[in-house]
């Protein structure tokens, strides 16, 4: 499969916001460092004229519309990918970065999926779910990614993980960081979706965009047990009160919430 990489020279404070315009219109992640914005997309899903017009909105047009195919990946990660500092106990990292002693150590080869630990979202999230008890818990990392939270909450005694995600992509790297990272009690399912689960966790977090978050809050409400926890991330700032007003029609009670560079991070517990 291959993927476009798009290029942009933007200032930080603009970042997270294109990049989570870029997310919501079928984008399947980006990285940002020094100034330059990188946004990848399946090459069938790429649409130009979109990307040009949402760019031009800001000002913006890309410095490089490059090809990248899967196997070019790992040379490109490995040549920029840097550990990440998650909180004051995670430390998430490449195989080829020593471990600098942190509680949690999670090692990740990113590849196509998001969720290496440097973007405010998965910090936020990372951030949450180690603050909760895991241990003996049943918990649903919905959007997972690389599998970075699946994992912590692996590494922090849950009694069972749940990782899904619509990308097979995602669910790849998944089950190659899983067994990096010796998680044996995590599964793995590709889904856009929670409504066919049986069982109900005790812990849901969800790092996705906006509008899924909230589609999917009913399917969150109906897999939660009693007292449960749902982590949710992918909303700006600005949308508060939007996403309040949708939990508390769900019954859901707000317990906690942060920000990071305009990303909000919520937690709700069910009564």
């Amino acid at each position: 499969m291959s993927y476009k990489a798009i290029h942009i020279i933007c200032d930080q404070d603009l970042e997270e916001t294109i990049s989570f315009l870029l997310q919501k219109s079928g984008y399947d992640g980006t990285s940002y460092e020094k100034g330059r914005l990188i946004a990848y997309c399946k090459a069938e899903n790429y649409k130009e004229d979109e990307t040009l017009a949402l760019l031009a909105n800001f000002g913006l047009s890309p410095e490089q519309i490059a090809d990248v195919v899967n196997e070019n990946w790992n040379s490109m990660w490995e040549e920029n990918f840097k550990e990440a500092i998650i909180g004051e106990h995670i430390q998430a990292r490449a195989p080829f970065h020593p471990s600098s002693g942190y509680k949690h150590d999670i090692i990740i080869t990113p590849k196509m999926a998001f969720g290496t630990g440097h973007h405010e979202t998965t910090r936020l999230s990372g951030i949450a779910l180690e603050q909760l008890d895991c241990k003996d818990k049943a918990v649903l990392d919905m959007g997972c990614g690389s599998g970075l939270l699946a994992i912590l909450a692996s590494q922090k005694g849950a009694r069972r993980v749940l990782a899904i995600d619509y990308d097979t992509n995602c669910t790849d790297n998944t089950h190659e960081n899983i067994q990096l990272n010796k998680a044996k009690n995590v599964e793995v399912q590709q889904a856009d979706s929670v409504k066919h689960l049986t069982e109900k966790f005790d812990i849901i977090v969800s790092n996705i965009v906006k509008n899924i978050n909230l589609r999917l809050l009913p399917e969150f409400v109906a897999k939660l047990n009693s007292g449960g926890h749902l982590i949710l991330c992918g909303f700006l700032d600005q949308d508060f009160d939007e996403q309040q007003t949708a939990a508390s029609a769900h019954g859901l009670t707000l317990v906690g919430k942060h920000i990071d560079n305009n990303w909000l991070q919520t937690e709700y517990i069910l009564a």
